[in-house]
Parts: C-alpha cells; structure tokens; sequence
C-alpha cells in the first residue's frame, strides 16, 4: 500500500515537471515569454527553441502540446478514483462477513436466464433498491420463441437463482427482448 502511494505521488510529480516544461516551451517558442522564464534550469534549451526557425517552432509547439495533453491525461488518470466494483453483503457473523461482487450477481443472472429454451444470450445490471436488488437485462432469443412464455420463466428462474443461492432478496427483474434473425432457420409458430 505505502508503495503504491509512494509511486503515485513519483508520477503526479513527474508528469507536472514535464506539463510545466511543456508550457514553458511553447511561450518561448511562440515568443511570448523570453527564453530566461526558467532562471537558469534548460535555458540553453529554451534559447535554442526562440531562435529556431519558424517550421522548427511549429514542431516545437506541436511536440510541446502533445507532451502537454498527454501529461494531462496522465494527471487525470492519477486523480480521479477507479469505480470501485459494488460488493453486496451476504452475511455477517462474529466469525467474519460473506460478499459477493456484483459481477458475479450478473453473471449468475446471465448464466440462469440462458438457461430458459429459446434465449441465446443475456446482458444484465444489477443494483441496490430500498426492498431488494434491481435487476435489468437484455436478452437475446430465437426468432419465434413465444415471449409469452420465455418471459415470466426468466424472470422467476433469475429471481429463484439469486435469492436461492446469495438470500439476497430481489425487488424487480425487467427484461427487455430483442429477436435474433438466424438466416439458416424458418421461423416456426405454434
């Protein structure tokens, strides 16, 4: 952990002592700021960059501000938090507590949902409600499955599966469908 900080701070410093020659770069090579801004630290340098030619500033510049935005995207990268993923408590005891990672609650859903005859594939969200888990999917199917029927036996196998396995409870399964249109088959309807 204290090295993880450690690099952190190493590269946030790294990437505004290069976002600050960056700048100091283009102010000289675009003659705004005399070549002696930096008081002695790369003033040959900059020398060179406000003397240069008007195609070699161009470059100047344009290398400049490349440097400049990919220090930005570095120092942004650094700052903003990663998402954390949502974990959801399944048990607590004096001897520990139980998680599961929503990723796995999706697959889960995903993988039960598939399971119903006549659906190919399953994408699904889940968050927390106030009385239970929310749980919203996209499901692909065979052109001419009934809907009628593959839709309550979705919902209720996803919502059975996830209370039966985590004893989470779940308030809501929405399911939106889409046809998948296999060219090879004829669609058949009962």
């Amino acid at each position: 952990m204290m090295i993880t900080v450690f690099n952190r701070i190493v590269v946030i410093l790294g990437a505004l002592a290069i976002l600050g020659g960056a700048v100091a770069t283009i102010g000289v090579a675009a003659q705004i700021w005399p070549p002696y801004i930096l008081a002695g630290w790369f003033q040959s340098q900059l020398q060179l960059a406000s003397e240069a030619t008007t195609a070699s500033r161009v470059a100047i510049i344009s290398l400049s501000v490349v440097a400049a935005v990919g220090m930005l995207a570095l120092l942004l990268a650094e700052l903003i938090p990663l998402r954390t993923s949502v974990v959801h408590v399944l048990s607590t005891t004096d001897k520990g507590v139980a998680t599961i990672e929503n990723q796995s609650l999706c697959l889960l859903a995903e993988r039960t949902g598939e399971t119903v005859h006549g659906v190919n594939d399953v994408d699904c969200f889940i968050r927390d409600g106030k009385e239970g888990l929310l749980v919203k999917g996209r499901a692909t199917v065979a052109l001419g499955a009934n809907l009628l029927e593959v839709n309550p036996e979705m919902k209720s196998k996803v919502r059975d599966t996830i209370q039966q396995l985590t004893g989470l409870p779940v308030a809501r399964v929405d399911i939106k469908f889409k046809y998948h249109s296999d060219k090879r088959s004829r669609v058949s309807v009962r």
